[in-house]
């Protein structure tokens, strides 16, 4: 995909929608963008610290003169920490840009409920930042238009961002499009280099035990499976060892990640994939989908795999990996997963054969930071979110200070990288942490940052994945970045909602029970009437609008 292909076609797609509303006597959000720039800057709001003549485009302070921007943060509900105007990073942000920033924090159980209200009362913050909260562009941007789009403004008056996205080779803020081919946010990223979310793995002592050789396909390893449960490879004298540990729809360690072995790329939300040919597909009606459930029918019922697999939550199967006594997993990595002392010292990374499909992850950013229509600094503001990406800013609000002693923080090695040196151990933090702006693309972030062991594990992985043929030619998460309307949207989560329903429950029976040819057509036909044909062809649309390369 060429850098920004997908936005510039949403926005020739869009173009004829946007002219049928120009000339009308209502101020719009474009009027808004236009007037950030300077034109019209009488009766639109960003003009104020511009018009005064105490803006400054380059350097710092931003402006002459201290201006206010109230910022409404979203933070995890796991998150305690000081206020925000307390915390030095933040206060030698306001420092140097010159302007007082008050805040607004809010949890992220509140976070909904809180933000509607805010929209309703017609008082708006300056800007809401919210990687760990959702804020409906559609809604409030596209058709409300009480938030204003930022392209042209981002071109302006945020370089630094500027400069990291057009290091990439994709553009990563493609998923931040509206479906009127407008960007209403700045993007939160956090780079890894990787490509699939999905990773299989093997127990090598066990296979040592029994003098096995590494399974190459789903034969072969259903042969060591068996061997694993008769043949006493922990050698403890007790048939008490789980051949394949998994979940029904349990995250990693679901059904979901077993369908890619069956050639099946399943995502990890929606119950559909782009093929290779940029066809949507919808999952529970492919062949690979029913050999599958036929297999898991044979683990079940041989009993190799966990016999608690239709009650067993995420927890539950991740205290048994932490236990150690597993044959074969599939997971994100083996390292920092909380079960370091578990399966982590025994197994390996397995690499199913070339008919294997696994989900194409693409490192692209999530919505982070967005300005309301009621800003009267917005070219301040976007100098402002821009400087809260300055290299040392940003790592004090994700890790805490610099050389910092008291278990959080950061430092430069002897290679001039970055090193966190933060336990995680703090109780109440003085830094934001991941709530706060970070723009962080892979490129970027591996020349500057010391990665962690895990996250070197992750992309090892990930690059023999990638050699070896197996991950998805177009990534689902292209369905993410669908160009959806609201309306559009909020049918799809009810149809998501059905279909996963059916899915999950008939894929419990077919496990427990087997798949027939009369139960598996029972099965298909049920999604006749559940509106998944209209549900596929709806993305299948809006994939083709995207002419995704």
């Amino acid at each position: 995909m060429k850098k920004k292909a997908i936005a510039l076609l949403l926005a020739v797609s869009m173009m004829a929608a946007s002219l049928a509303g120009c000339g009308g006597g209502s101020s719009t959000a474009n009027d808004a963008d236009v007037s950030a720039q300077g034109t019209n800057s009488q009766s639109q709001p960003g003009a104020s610290a511009d018009a005064s003549g105490n803006f400054n485009k380059e350097g710092y302070p931003i402006v002459n003169e201290g201006i206010t921007l109230k910022v409404m943060l979203a933070i995890r509900d796991s998150d305690t920490m000081i206020a925000p105007e307390q915390m030095p990073a933040v206060q030698r942000l306001d420092e140097l840009t010159g302007i007082k920033t008050e805040w607004e924090v809010i949890k992220s159980a509140d976070w909904s409920t809180k933000l509607n209200l805010m929209f309703a009362s017609g008082e708006y913050p300056d800007v809401i930042i919210a990687p760990n909260g959702t804020v409906d562009d559609e809604e409030y941007g596209v058709s409300q238009q009480l938030l204003i789009p930022l392209d042209s403004l981002i071109e302006q008056y945020m370089p630094i961002y500027n400069e990291r996205v057009n290091a990439e080779d994709d553009d990563p803020t493609v998923s931040l499009v509206a479906s009127d081919g407008q960007t209403y946010s700045v993007g939160y990223l956090v780079g890894q280099n990787i490509n699939t979310n999905q990773h299989y793995f093997i127990n090598q002592e066990w296979l040592d035990a029994l003098n096995l050789q590494t399974p190459t396909d789903v034969e072969s390893l259903t042969e060591v499976l068996r061997r694993f449960k008769t043949d006493d490879p922990n050698g403890n004298g007790q048939a008490d060892e789980v051949p394949l540990e998994m979940g029904l729809d349990t995250g990693f360690y679901g059904i979901r990640y077993i369908l890619p072995l069956f050639g099946i790329p399943c995502d990890p939300e929606k119950w559909i994939y782009i093929d290779d040919d940029k066809k949507v597909q919808f999952v529970a009606a492919q062949d690979g989908f029913r050999a599958c459930m036929e297999w898991l029918s044979m683990c079940y019922k041989e009993g190799l795999v966990d016999a608690e697999l239709m009650s067993q939550d995420l927890n539950t199967i991740e205290t048994k990996l932490k236990a150690g006594n597993i044959g074969f997993f599939a997971a994100w990595r083996l390292k920092a997963m909380g079960f370091d002392d578990g399966v982590a010292k025994d197994c390996v990374f397995w690499l199913p054969d070339s008919s294997a499909s696994c989900y194409r992850y693409l490192e692209v950013a999530r919505p982070a930071a967005f300005v309301t229509a009621t800003n009267r600094n917005v070219e301040a503001t976007m100098r402002w979110l821009d400087a809260t990406l300055e290299t040392e800013t940003q790592f004090s609000m994700y890790y805490g200070e610099q050389d910092a002693t008291d278990g959080t923080g950061w430092k430069y090695n002897e290679n001039g990288k970055i090193d966190s040196i933060n336990d995680g151990m703090v109780e109440i933090r003085n830094y934001p942490d991941c709530n706060m702006m970070f723009f962080a693309p892979g490129k970027y972030l591996s020349d500057i940052f010391n990665m962690p062991e895990q996250r070197l594990e992750k992309t090892e992985y990930s690059l023999k994945s990638d050699e070896s043929g197996i991950i998805q030619k177009y990534s689902n998460d292209y369905l993410d970045m669908a160009p959806l309307t609201s309306e559009q949207l909020q049918s799809s989560t009810l149809t998501e909602t059905d279909i996963n329903n059916a899915v999950v429950e008939n894929i419990a029976n077919f496990v427990v029970n087997g798949v027939t040819d009369d139960s598996w057509n029972s099965f298909v036909s049920m999604f006749d009437g559940m509106g998944v044909a209209d549900y596929v062809q709806m993305y299948q649309e809006a994939v083709d609008r995207m002419d995704i390369e």
